[in-house]
C-alpha cells in the first residue's frame, strides 16, 4: 500500500466521489443479485472505510480485507470497525489463487504502481473466469502519464508525447490499443488510453468462455494528486440481459469507452450552498473557479456529481 492511499478522505475528495459512485452502483444491484449474501474482497488500508461502508449500505457480512505491509495489516486487526472481517496478511494475488469462491463475490483491485499495469490488467482480465456468475470485479490502476518517464534532453510537448507513446507500447506489450496516438500520452486523455487497454484485455479474456459475458458498469477518470482510472464490471449469465437493463438506466452508468471525469473543484461551505441552490450558480457567484489539468468545467462536474460531494466537518468525541 503507498502513503498516499492512507490520506484521508477530507484530502481526497475525487476518491470520496469516486467510492460514492462504486456505492451507488451496489446499492442500485443488491435488489436484482442480493449482494447481503456476497463476499466482499478488497484493499482496506489502515482504517478500513471501504468495508465500513459497504457493510453499512449493502448488509455484507462476510468480508477479507487483504494487506501486504505487517504494520498497515497489524494496524487494521486493531481499527476493524466490524468483527465479520477477516484480516489477513498476504497479496490479493496470493489469496485468490489459494481461494475457490463458493458464492458470487465482489472483488476490488486497488492497484497503486504504474511499473505493474501489465500484470495488474492481465490479473484482472483472468478473475473474470474464476469467479461465480454475479460476481462484480472493480479495479483502479494510476493513470500518470509521467510514470513512463522522459528521455534526457530538451524536447518539444509533441517529442515528449511520441516518445511516451513508445514508452507505454513496450510496457503493455501485447494489450497496447491499436490504432492509439501520442496525444492519447496527455495528461487528460492517458486514463481513456488505460482503459481501452484494459476493455481490450477483458473482452479477449471473455471470448474463452461460452457460460458468461461481463457488463461494463462503471468506469472512472480522477486525481487528487496522482491521477488514477477505475473500473467495474458485473459476470453475467450469458443469455441474461436484464443486469444490463439494470446498468443501462443508471444514472452514473459510464463504460470504459467515456468514464466519468471526476474533477471537482475545492470549494467552501458557503460557495457549496449556492452552487446547490442556483441554476446559474457561476453568474451568482460572479467569479471563475480553478480548474486543473484534466480541462474540465468545475461548473458542470458540481452540477453532476453535487449529491454525493464530500462533506467534511469536525466532530468531537
Amino acid at each position: 500500500m503507498s502513503a498516499g492511499s492512507s490520506l484521508p478522505y477530507r484530502l481526497r475528495p475525487n476518491k470520496a466521489v469516486d467510492r460514492e459512485l462504486f456505492l451507488s452502483l451496489l446499492v442500485r444491484l443488491s435488489p436484482k443479485l442480493a449482494l447481503e449474501k456476497y463476499h466482499y474482497v478488497g484493499l482496506g488500508g489502515p482504517f478500513l472505510e471501504d468495508f465500513r461502508l459497504v457493510h453499512g449500505r449493502i448488509g455484507i457480512c462476510k468480508m477479507t480485507c487483504i494487506e501486504t505491509e505487517e504494520q498497515v495489516h497489524k494496524r487494521q486487526l486493531f481499527n476493524r470497525p466490524i468483527a465479520s472481517i477477516e484480516c489477513v496478511h498476504k497479496s490479493l494475488e496470493d489469496y485468490l489463487d489459494e481461494t475457490n469462491f463458493d458464492s458470487p463475490a465482489i472483488i476490488w483491485f486497488d492497484y497503486t504502481e504504474p511499473k505493474s499495469i501489465t500484470s495488474q490488467i492481465e490479473r484482472f482480465a483472468r478473475t473474470i473466469g474464476t469467479v461465480p456468475i454475479g460476481s462484480i470485479l472493480r479495479i483502479t490502476l494510476n493513470a500518470n502519464p509521467s510514470s513512463l518517464g522522459r528521455p534526457d534532453g530538451n524536447l518539444s510537448e509533441a517529442e515528449l508525447m511520441e516518445w511516451r507513446l513508445q514508452a507505454f507500447q513496450r510496457r503493455l506489450g501485447a494489450l497496447f490499443p491499436n490504432g492509439l496516438i501520442a496525444d492519447g500520452m496527455k495528461q487528460e486523455n492517458f486514463g481513456k488510453s488505460l482503459l481501452h487497454a484494459l476493455k481490450l484485455a477483458v473482452e479477449k479474456e471473455v471470448l474463452s468462455f461460452r457460460d458468461r459475458r461481463i457488463v461494463w458498469a462503471l468506469a472512472t477518470h480522477y486525481a487528487d494528486g496522482q491521477a488514477m482510472v477505475t473500473a467495474a464490471l458485473v459476470v453475467c449469465q450469458n443469455d441474461d440481459k436484464t443486469i444490463e437493463e439494470v446498468v443501462q438506466a443508471w444514472e452514473f452508468h459510464a463504460t470504459t469507452d467515456a468514464p466519468h471525469r471526476v474533477d471537482l473543484p475545492a470549494l467552501s461551505t458557503l460557495e457549496r450552498l449556492t452552487m446547490e441552490s442556483n441554476d446559474d450558480a457561476q453568474a451568482k457567484m460572479g467569479f471563475e473557479l480553478p480548474t486543473s489539468n484534466m480541462a474540465e468545467n468545475p461548473f458542470d462536474v458540481f452540477k453532476k456529481f453535487y449529491r454525493i460531494y464530500p462533506h467534511f466537518s469536525r466532530v468531537e468525541l
